[in-house]
């Protein structure tokens, strides 16, 4: 932090140019500090960004295995400065993909869970935005509140609101889906300094590079204030039923935190196809990715489909003559 906006009094953060709510342009007075600008090594195959170590010697990437190249971006790529610890050691990763593939329902192959090769398990920090944010949010709506004679009735009004902990994935190595599924079960009270010592017996792991500035996080995160301000100011509708539910925002004040989250990226071979799944750095029971579908049950089943439409058809004709 380097002080408050002269104008709304909004915290202003390194990096800044202008505040976040009233866009006035930071003084040199108050010009922050920058942070530490890395090098990156880029992914050939997904584009993951990780932090280049020299020292390190990591050609591959951590995501998918893939060649890496240096890359010197143009714009300053920033860094974490907090980090969540992992809690899913490796053995509980290998088990959990285990089972994970075993429970992939109907349509996956029956032998997938014993015959899935695992190729590679890494432990990664991927990079995100957290951001608090208080929010002015006027409301309109239609209720059945004071509605007399007719069905609806309008409504509106204005609410203080404040929003705590929004997540903006800033990853390449993930993809969004992957992060919006995952993100819900971190425990970010947890998080501790980049450089602070580890637990004892916590997984090394890369931490990736930010893919998303500051200012592209902002503008993400005021759709995700806008979308969630229209569910949590149903609490404010008078009556039992409403539709029509529109809601503006103006934010009031918003602090960012670069923290880096864990996870485990698992390949996995299943009769020479690769496949990658997730596991959530701190909770075993999540698991994400995609598996192979077993295209003989699926014609099966569209056969038995079939069938059973023919035969609706046929009696649906001889019940008519």
């Amino acid at each position: 932090m380097t002080g408050p906006c002269t104008r709304c009094r909004t915290p202003l953060e390194d990096g800044d140019l202008r505040c976040a709510v009233c866009a006035l342009p930071v003084s040199r007075a108050l010009e922050p500090t920058q942070h530490a600008r890395v090098q990156i090594l880029r992914c050939t195959n997904c584009n993951a960004a990780i932090g280049f170590d020299p020292n390190a010697r990591a050609p591959k990437c951590g995501f998918c295995s893939s060649t890496m190249q240096i890359e010197e971006p143009v714009d300053p790529v920033e860094t974490a400065a907090l980090r969540v610890p992992f809690g899913v050691p490796r053995e509980a990763a290998v088990e959990s993909v285990r089972d994970w593939l075993g429970k992939r329902g109907f349509f996956a192959p029956k032998a997938l869970r014993d015959e899935a090769v695992l190729d590679t398990l890494q432990p990664l920090c991927w990079a995100a935005w957290i951001v608090d944010a208080q929010a002015q949010v006027a409301w309109t709506a239609d209720s059945d509140a004071g509605s007399h004679r007719s069905a609806w009735a309008p409504h509106s009004g204005v609410a203080q609101l404040r929003f705590d902990a929004i997540c903006v994935p800033a990853t390449r190595g993930l993809d969004l889906e992957e992060a919006r599924e995952l993100t819900p079960y971190y425990e970010l009270s947890r998080a501790v300094a980049v450089g602070a010592p580890g637990i004892p017996g916590e997984t090394p792991a890369m931490i990736e590079s930010f893919d998303a500035q500051r200012s592209a996080a902002r503008r993400q995160v005021q759709r995700a204030i806008e979308a969630t301000a229209k569910t949590r100011v149903e609490a404010f509708i008078p009556g039992r039923r409403y539709r029509n539910i529109h809601a503006a925002c103006m934010l009031e004040g918003m602090t960012t935190h670069r923290v880096a989250l864990p996870a485990w990226v698992v390949t996995y071979r299943y009769r020479d196809a690769v496949w990658r799944a997730i596991v959530h750095g701190q909770r075993r029971d999540v698991v994400v990715g995609k598996s192979p579908t077993d295209w003989a049950k699926v014609a099966v089943v569209v056969l038995i489909s079939a069938v059973v439409l023919a035969a609706i058809a046929a009696l649906i004709l001889l019940t008519r003559k």
